[in-house]
């Protein structure tokens, strides 16, 4: 039997190859003073370097290490799900307390979106899923050539952690935050130069963190930061939240893999409703308290994706893109 895991953070701790991902977990370990309730999966457990771990195995076998902070750690089997579960199975029967937070480390070419569906498969355990994703200030990722991943996975974040902060000019960091801004406008940027203190503030710091809730706010849209990835908004006249639906799943099977992230707010006489997907994968709608005068609407980010497009998909409610705006 499952225990009980709400109240668990599960992070998923996505970045480019080399932008600092496992040095960002590493300092979390580093300074956590007892982290027993963190469980790290990897895909290759060997790869935190800390000192003295201790192996055991799980009731199915897989190899969990507990390091010498405490930490458990292990590597990522063929099925995230099974991974999960056998973690919080063993825990149990420890007579261990529930983790306080997992996190997922992923390789470097993931795609956020279909982790996210693998998650479906855990939603009964209700944990609070957090987005993070690393950014190379040195070398900018939007200049690499795995430009799917990478506008994928900041386009997917809560939060946006600038790294190798130390190897650029004042320049390099404004650049690098203007950046993330015009590609993800949702995320929350983390900039600390300390190692340490960014670690906190992406993992620990709860009340800084960003809410999965937090309501789509229609902005000034900029040029973004890459000729293929764009972010379009609308405002929606009246829409009823089940025609909405349908028009926010129309979209997603007519873009795919277009599609990096939508953000769709619904304004019912009795109720808010707040949408979502991480590509193509969507989230369980979340009920929010209503607010006087706030209006619908919808925010999409994109990949080779020209607003005429989005433009030519149905829909029972009348849609104003911003360009139409007045």
């Amino acid at each position: 039997m499952i225990p009980p895991s709400k109240g668990i953070d599960f992070f998923i701790l996505t970045g480019p190859l080399g932008s600092g991902k496992t040095t960002l977990l590493e300092h979390l370990l580093y300074t956590l003073e007892d982290s027993t309730g963190t469980a790290v999966i990897v895909n290759d457990a060997g790869a935190v370097n800390i000192d003295g771990a201790v192996l055991m195995d799980s009731a199915d076998g897989m190899v969990i290490e507990t390091l010498s902070n405490g930490c458990v750690c292990c590597s990522l089997g063929n099925d995230l799900v099974s991974t999960v579960l056998s973690l919080i199975e063993t825990r149990a029967r420890m007579d261990l307390p529930p983790f306080e937070r997992i996190i997922l480390e992923c390789s470097g070419l993931s795609m956020p979106g279909e982790v996210v569906r693998a998650m479906t498969g855990l939603a009964h355990l209700q944990m609070a899923v957090s987005i993070i994703c690393t950014y190379d200030c040195a070398r900018p990722p939007l200049r690499q050539t795995q430009i799917d991943a990478v506008a994928a996975q900041l386009s997917a974040a809560h939060t946006v952690v600038l790294t190798k902060i130390d190897e650029v000019v004042e320049q390099g960091l404004i650049d690098a935050r203007a950046t993330v801004q015009r590609i993800n406008p949702f995320a929350v940027i983390i900039e600390q130069e300390s190692p340490s203190v960014r670690s906190q503030r992406a993992f620990l710091n709860s009340s800084q963190r960003p809410l999965d809730t937090a309501r789509p706010q229609l902005k000034l849209v900029l040029a973004t930061a890459h000729p293929r990835i764009h972010v379009y908004q609308a405002l929606l006249t009246d829409p009823d939240p089940d025609d909405a639906i349908d028009w926010l799943e129309n979209i997603t099977g007519y873009l795919g893999e277009k599609l990096l992230r939508c953000k769709t707010l619904i304004c019912a006489p009795e109720r808010d409703l707040l949408m979502q997907t991480v590509g193509t994968a969507f989230s369980a709608p979340r009920v929010l308290q209503k607010q006087p005068g706030e209006r619908s609407v919808a925010i999409f980010i994109t990949q080779d994706c020209d607003l005429v497009e989005l433009k030519q998909i149905p829909s029972a409610f009348a849609v104003t893109w911003l360009d139409e705006a007045k």
